[in-house]
């Protein structure tokens, strides 16, 4: 196994002057070399994933000339793919292996340590957690070599928030048309809490069936319980429970992947957060989406700002597969 070295341990003091190559995203030393060789070399080898953080490294190569500290041992971007294929196959599988879908941005992906586990549920609470549901629902379509599950996803719409404009703007810079890629969202949209409750408890099954689904997104679940002034509040909580459960009885049925977001903030969020194994805050923070890791069985906290630029355009030069 290789080590793995950061750009902060090279010093100004003496040693051999290289071209090293790092992840922007965590700093990891990927390549050393007394040539200058192109990032693209560096990318292929290590199949696209650094071995520090796991992000995916296209365009997140930087290169610099650098002193390398003698007590430093080789480092070769060759040297790093059998570790990272080493470790691959021992400590844990990608998203992408383990259903054929993974997030496939940077920030999302550093956030839920670059693993989701199908027999987990994420949640994703905040106020910009309506972006991620239009980028799930788009994602979940893509090809399984895309990093998709090429499936069609069941959003049922609880807070009636779907944006159109935005999953339009997904599938444009994938070169799918937003017309196709509309056609395989099945949409429900409930506009009181006993409708979605209904829509999870007693139709969701069969509908992940007819048009078989693999991913599930409920989005502002809990969105019409702000809304409902006469529910009373030991029925608003046994509603919440029951959609908690009836989701959890799907994902288990029918081995799907369950994605929830909690955009409309309610006093029942902890039926849904309290029973997430991964859940995930994002709230605006001055102009940007500030994500931070509040719950997983393994990640540690954690917190990755972006913007909701850079979510629309990480992907923007992927081939079209539509």
């Amino acid at each position: 196994m290789s080590t793995l070295h950061y750009l902060h341990e090279i010093s100004d003091g003496g040693g051999r002057e290289r071209f090293v190559y790092s992840c922007s995203e965590c700093s990891c030393v990927l390549n050393v070399c007394a040539a200058l060789e192109p990032v693209g070399d560096t990318v292929e080898s290590l199949e696209n994933r650094c071995p520090g953080c796991g992000s995916a490294l296209e365009a997140r190569v930087s290169c610099r000339s650098a002193p390398i500290p003698e007590a430093w041992p080789e480092i070769s971007r060759s040297a790093h793919a059998r570790s990272a294929r080493a470790e691959t196959k021992v400590e844990y599988q990608t998203a992408a292996s383990l259903r054929g879908f993974s997030f496939n941005f940077a920030p999302l992906d550093a956030l839920v340590a670059h693993y989701v586990d199908p027999n987990w549920s994420v949640a994703f609470a905040g106020r910009c957690a309506n972006a991620v549901a239009e980028f799930l629902c788009f994602r979940a379509q893509l090809p399984k070599e895309a990093g998709g599950s090429d499936s069609s996803v069941v959003l049922i719409d609880g807070g009636n928030r779907s944006d159109l404009y935005l999953f339009s703007s997904y599938a444009k810079l994938y070169g799918v048309s937003p017309r196709k890629a509309l056609r395989r969202v099945v949409t429900s949209r409930a506009f009181t809490m006993y409708q979605t409750a209904d829509l999870v408890v007693n139709q969701l099954g069969r509908v992940v069936d007819e048009y078989g689904a693999k991913v599930v997104v409920l989005s502002d679940v809990f969105g019409m319980l702000n809304e409902e002034a006469g529910l009373r509040e030991d029925e608003a909580r046994r509603l919440a429970g029951a959609v908690r459960r009836g989701l959890e009885q799907v994902r288990r049925e029918k081995k799907v992947l369950a994605f929830v977001t909690l955009v409309t903030k309610t006093p029942f969020d902890r039926a849904m957060t309290d029973h997430a194994d991964v859940l995930v805050g994002l709230e605006e923070s001055g102009g940007a989406i500030e994500g931070t890791l509040l719950k997983h069985p393994f990640g540690k906290r954690a917190s990755r700002r972006f913007t909701l630029r850079d979510l629309l355009f990480h992907r923007a030069g992927a081939a079209s597969r539509g």
